[in-house]
């Protein structure tokens, strides 16, 4: 987390489903996926589809956290924080985002160097053009520079667990699964409750846990005198290096569609996709400046930012 400002929460159904590949496809009569275009098409996020946030301090900071769901729409500089691993927020366009020469999705953080909040980007294409993702629709990872790691740990399951009425609100139990293996743990946010007195678990959950599934990075924190660095990794991850650009991309990092992967880590051919998922992709929690957390500004489609200031 790097800046006290709130984030907003919008709890949809039916977005961890998934979405398919058009041109790498195992059955023929479902290849048939049409990008969806518009000639008044806008450069920016136009409609948030889910957003489901891990434990964090950020959260249940006003009392209607529905009317900020807005924060990421279109060229704006709010932001939604993700929480902790595995929290996401699920996006789209007005139009499919083509796979052209190079880098075709900006996603806009608050990294600077030494803080960086790494978040994993997974995208889909809207076979039927229903404006959802569906069942019959996967996802797929736009492979970063740790992907292929040996410390990289992928199809890692989170459950972080509601505190008791007689529980420290700022201490979250956690079971992780990996492999065949079970870790426990606890995240302590003690630290920041001079800053953030508020419960850590999301309230607008119904369930007393929350369960979340993906590519787990490992930690690269450094600790000097006391002060901790949330380092970057190489590239390919959102709120992770977008510092380093200049201009009207300035904070954001540079994402390409050819980079994507299915859930065998093999290489697809997508000519195009029309959902956006950014997940939290660490489980640091750092003191006073709590858990690392990726937040999201907005996002864009780089073809369709004036050339002039691209």
């Amino acid at each position: 987390m790097k800046k006290n400002i709130f984030a907003s929460l919008i709890l949809a159904t039916g977005i961890f489903a998934s979405c398919q590949n058009s041109t790498n496809d195992e059955t023929s009569e479902e290849n048939t996926y049409v990008p969806i275009e518009n000639p008044d098409a806008t450069a920016y996020i136009t409609e948030v589809l889910d957003f489901s946030p891990a434990p964090g301090q950020f959260l249940n900071k006003v009392d209607n956290d529905l009317d900020t769901k807005e924060n990421i729409v279109g060229d704006t500089y709010m932001f939604i924080s993700l929480g902790t691993f595995g929290g996401s927020v699920t996006f789209k366009f007005d139009h499919s985002i083509m796979n052209k020469e190079g880098d075709d999705l900006a996603i806009y953080g608050n990294p600077f160097e030494g803080s960086s909040e790494p978040g994993i980007v997974m995208v889909c294409q809207d076979l039927n053009h229903n404006g959802v993702p569906d069942e019959n629709e996967p996802w797929y990872q736009l492979k970063g520079s740790e992907f292929n790691k040996t410390e990289t740990q992928h199809d890692v399951r989170v459950t972080y667990y509601k505190p008791e009425a007689e529980d420290d609100t700022h201490i979250i139990k956690y079971k992780k699964e990996y492999a065949g293996q079970v870790e426990e743990g606890e995240l302590d946010f003690r630290p920041v409750i001079p800053w953030h007195p508020q419960p850590m678990f999301p309230s607008f959950y119904e369930e007393d846990e929350i369960s979340f599934t993906g590519t787990l990075l490992a930690s690269n924190v450094t600790e000097e005198d006391g002060v901790y660095y949330n380092n970057a990794y190489d590239w390919g991850y959102a709120d992770n290096k977008g510092y380093e650009q200049e201009g009207i991309l300035r904070s954001a990092d540079l994402f390409d569609i050819s980079n994507a992967v299915d859930k065998n880590g093999q290489s697809v051919d997508l000519i195009a996709v029309d959902f956006v998922k950014v997940y939290t992709a660490t489980i640091d929690i750092n003191g006073r400046i709590g858990e690392r957390s990726t937040e999201v500004f907005k996002a864009a489609d780089i073809s369709l930012l004036p050339q002039e200031e691209n």
